[in-house]
């Protein structure tokens, strides 16, 4: 029979403390859950510190609680509700000897118990007591439990928690794994047996059997590491891996994370050290890949493109990297291949790296689709290369603040020269050069505008230059005149 909306009216009217329930069982089941609890008044609102204390001590849920899989235990607080032509609703807790027990019902087993079949047993004995009624039986608040975390952790010793946090939560609290900490030999002891826990295959492949539930009184055991095996080339997460017994190759393949798309899935490298301290490599099919593992085993992953010819592109293009080169592939397919450009792409200063040696430089307007004038054929290991333009002016020579200026298209080389400083008193502003990014030299006035990317360069004055000469033929002539002066005496 399904929950009428009386029923949801009265279970509003009840949500009252354990125990409220039972300390008025004297008169008629109507009476408590009806009439009586509709006389009290209503329950005043919790103190500030009060909620803030149930809020800090509630955890948090990563979903909903499955009941076929939550244990029951001590402290576990339950909603139950029987409805019929004399209704019941109850909130309970599992009690410290591991009983629920419900006014007019009794005392009923929980410990242990999932909240599926606590919900079967309990549904037995109301059975005994009431006719033609429906039971809704819910987890209310989780206990918090006192779990004990030993071994390779930072601060091992008793932790709370709850029975909605896993392994991995305790391990935590408890400071997190050392160094030498094992993430694939965690042991639970529960109750006296042992429960073996993978946290590795759990943090790694998001397998939940590796991380379980905890519960009340549960012992976490984190030994040192044990063997291990690396795993390097065409995989996810290539590195080193602690393993298990009984792991194969391919165990460790998807521990790894799996292989990668470029990944040569037919075999792998495999070297293993013998006995006398030599290694033996050797190369096994995947025919074979389910053989097992021993400490200190090495994998590699072989890829697929290793013998394809490629480029690097760097710089202004959409696409920057290693590209892999198609049969007769040339310059103008890349381009396409690569996305285009970046706004900023200075195309006429673009170049291509040779790998023997040389630099090969283009202007890739030439080489745009869909009317390119020209294609170029690439070769295996060449780098393409797109600098930006520029958005600076450089200033220097005989300035008094030389260094780069933000380009303005409006302003003259004067001004740019005046931004630096001004000339110092050797500089002119009437004789500049300047030159271009791609090295040139040219003559300019001071109202001329300059590109981005310019280095103006301010020379000596012609002035100061002639007055030098004149100080060097003035000192030369003294010098004559004291030799003369030496000799004549003589």
């Amino acid at each position: 029979m399904k929950m009428t909306s009386a029923f949801i009216g009265i279970a509003f009217l009840v949500c009252v403390s354990p125990g409220r329930g039972s300390a008025q069982s004297a008169g008629p089941a109507r009476d408590i859950l009806g009439r009586a609890a509709a006389q009290r008044e209503e329950p005043q609102a919790a103190p500030a510190s009060t909620a803030a204390a149930s809020l800090a001590a509630s955890p948090f849920l990563e979903q909903a609680v499955d009941p076929s899989e939550y244990v029951l235990g001590p402290g576990d607080e339950l909603i139950v509700s029987v409805v019929g032509p004399d209704s019941r609703f109850f909130v309970a807790s599992v009690l410290p000897e591991g009983n629920v027990f419900l006014p007019e019902i009794g005392s009923v087993r929980a410990d242990g118990l999932t909240i599926e079949a606590f919900r079967a047993s309990l549904a037995e004995t109301i059975a005994r007591h009431f006719r033609n009624v429906d039971l809704y039986c819910y987890l209310k608040t989780p206990a918090r439990l006192r779990v004990f975390v030993t071994g390779e952790v930072r601060t091992p010793g008793a932790v709370e928690a709850s029975g909605v946090e896993r392994v991995t939560d305790a391990i935590e609290k408890a400071g997190g794994l050392t160094f030498t900490g094992s993430s694939r030999l965690v042991t639970v002891e529960r109750r006296g047996e042992l429960v073996k826990v993978d946290l590795q295959r759990f943090l790694k492949q998001g397998d939940f059997t590796g991380n379980p539930y905890l519960r009340g009184g549960d012992r976490v055991h984190v030994p040192a590491k044990g063997p291990f095996s690396i795993v390097y080339g065409e995989v996810k997460k290539p590195g080193y891996y602690e393993i298990l017994e009984h792991e194969t190759i391919r165990d460790l393949i998807d521990i790894a994370g799996g292989f990668t798309t470029d990944a040569l899935e037919d075999s792998v490298v495999f070297a293993r050290v013998q006995p006398n301290g030599s290694v033996r490599s050797t190369t096994i099919p995947a025919s074979r890949f389910d053989e097992r593992l021993a400490d200190k085993d090495e994998v590699g992953v072989f890829s697929r493109f290793k013998y394809r010819k490629f480029v690097y592109v760097e710089g202004a293009i959409q696409r920057t990297g290693r590209i892999y080169l198609a049969d007769n592939e040339g310059l103008t397919e890349l381009i396409v291949r690569a996305g285009g450009f970046t706004p900023d792409a200075d195309l006429s200063a673009a170049y291509i790296g040779k790998k023997r040696g040389g630099v090969l430089q283009v202007n890739l307007r030439e080489y745009l689709p869909p009317n390119a004038a020209k294609n170029l054929l690439l070769d295996d290991g060449d780098v393409l290369a797109i600098p930006r333009v520029p958005k600076t002016v450089t200033v220097g020579g005989e300035v008094n603040n030389p260094g780069e200026f933000e380009y303005m298209g409006d302003l003259t080389i004067v001004q740019y020269i005046g931004l630096a400083g001004g000339p110092t008193k050797e500089g002119s502003v009437d004789r500049v050069v300047v030159y271009a990014k791609d090295g040139s030299a040219r003559g300019v006035s001071r109202d001329d505008l300059p590109n981005r990317g310019d280095v103006i360069v301010v020379k000596r004055a012609y002035s100061r230059i002639l007055a030098d000469v004149f100080r060097g033929v003035l000192s030369a002539g003294t010098l004559i005149v004291s030799i003369l002066i030496l000799t004549t005496n003589n």
